[in-house]
This record gives structure tokens, sequence and C-alpha cells, in this order.
């Protein structure tokens, strides 16, 4: 069987539903991490309102105005100007091997999660940056709303953006595993603010009631919100009650 057939489909359902100019464009992924804030904010959102009534319809569109007020208009303005840049991607016919896949998706995840770890331990340890940028995140404290993800200040927004996708600009991707691996990743830091137990979902990623603890004191403990790798190598685990 040919090594792209795995993937040949799904990718050229995206070529026929998309306009080359688009796929081609950093719009394309910037859709993808667009994407992964919302769809998982809405999901929850709903969560939160009708499963586990831990919050009324108003008090959960009274957090995400508070996280997204600014950033829903960021992304529209973003949109924009990555359509008009002249920047393009090349756009291969064929989809990326399984294996090529599935190795960029880890190395997007392992390198995503040591930059944005090295970064949030820098951001607890200046402590004029701290208090004036980082902290503002820090507001929020247990029990955490999905959207609580996005209560940061815009130079922590631009500077984790950057460290999260780091594999991506800097790496040779197909634009397939790219988008695959921002909606992805962007997903994950947006469900560790989540504030439910989420069993088989834990094992793998940083859990929610991990970083509840990060949230409710000041000593940088569960600092990643995208595994729990760099945590337990550099000493910052503490396993929740």
């Amino acid at each position: 069987m040919n090594s792209t057939a795995v993937l040949q489909p799904a990718w050229d359902v995206l070529q026929h539903a998309l306009h080359p100019s688009f796929i081609s464009s950093p719009a394309f992924i910037f859709t993808a991490v667009v994407l992964g804030v919302y769809l998982p904010g809405i999901l929850f959102s709903i969560v939160d309102v009708l499963v586990s009534r831990r919050l009324s319809l108003a008090e959960c569109w009274a957090v995400y105005w508070r996280a997204m007020r600014g950033y829903s208009a960021a992304y529209v303005l973003g949109m924009i100007v990555l359509l008009a840049l002249p920047l393009r991607l090349s756009i291969p016919e064929t989809a990326p091997t399984l294996a090529e896949f599935l190795t960029d998706l880890l190395l997007y995840f392992l390198l995503g999660d040591v930059a944005s770890y090295l970064w949030h331990r820098l951001e607890h340890a200046y402590g004029p940056y701290a208090r004036k940028v980082h902290y503002v995140h820090h507001r929020d404290k247990p029990p955490l709303s999905i959207w609580t993800a996005m209560v940061v200040h815009p130079i922590e927004g631009i500077s984790v953006f950057f460290c999260f996708h780091l594999y991506g600009m800097l790496f040779s991707i197909h634009p397939f595993t790219f988008a695959v691996a921002a909606f992805a990743l962007t997903t994950v830091t947006m469900i560790t603010h989540c504030g439910y137990r989420l069993p088989v979902y834990d094992w793998f990623f940083a859990s929610a009631m991990a970083h509840n603890l990060h949230h409710s004191q000041r000593e940088p403990v569960n600092v990643s919100v995208v595994l729990s790798i760099c945590d337990r190598l550099f000493g910052t685990y503490r396993q929740p009650g």
C-alpha cells in the first residue's frame, strides 16, 4: 500500500474544500490555532452550563468575554493581515506518510512543551515581569474555567504562541501536519485549564487537576500546560489530590 494512502483522503478533502491561496497562506495555520481555542472552549462551556451546572449561562459568558474580548478582535485582524501577506507556503499534492505525520506531531508537542515550560519558569522567576504580565493569568483561582487559558496579558499571549508552535516555524513540515499539530496542541493547552478530571486524557497530557495546584499558589509547580515530562524531569511536578 502507498505510504501516503492513510492520510491522502483527508488531505484531498481539505484541498477540494479550501482555495489553494488559503491553504498556502499562514492564515490556514492560524485558523487551526483559532479552532483549537474555540472548539474545546465551546464544548466545555456546554458541559459547565448544561451538564455539571457549575456555571450559569450568564457566568459562562462573563468568563468568556473577560478572556476573549480582546483576542476575538485580534483573531479577525490577524486573519486579514495574514491573508494580505505575500508569503505563501508550498502545497504538496500528496499527503505526508503516516510515519512522517506521527514523527512531526510528536516532535511538535515535545518542543512546544520544552519551550513553553522554560519560558513559564522564567515568567515566574523574573519578579517585575511576573507582577506586571504573568500574574494577569494567575488572577483566576480554582475552580478554573476553560477560558482561563486565554486570560493572559497580550505580551504573554504572543510569547507563548511562539513557544507552542516553535517546531512548525523552525522546521520543514507538511502543511497538513502543521495544521493538525497547531490545532491539537492549542486544544490541549485549553483543556489543561478546564477544571475537570479526564481519566484517560490525563495519562498523556498535563491534567487540569494538576494545573489547579499551579493556580492556587505562587510556587511554580505543575508548570507545563502541554505534557508533564518537563515538570517530572525538573522536579516541579506535584501529584494532585
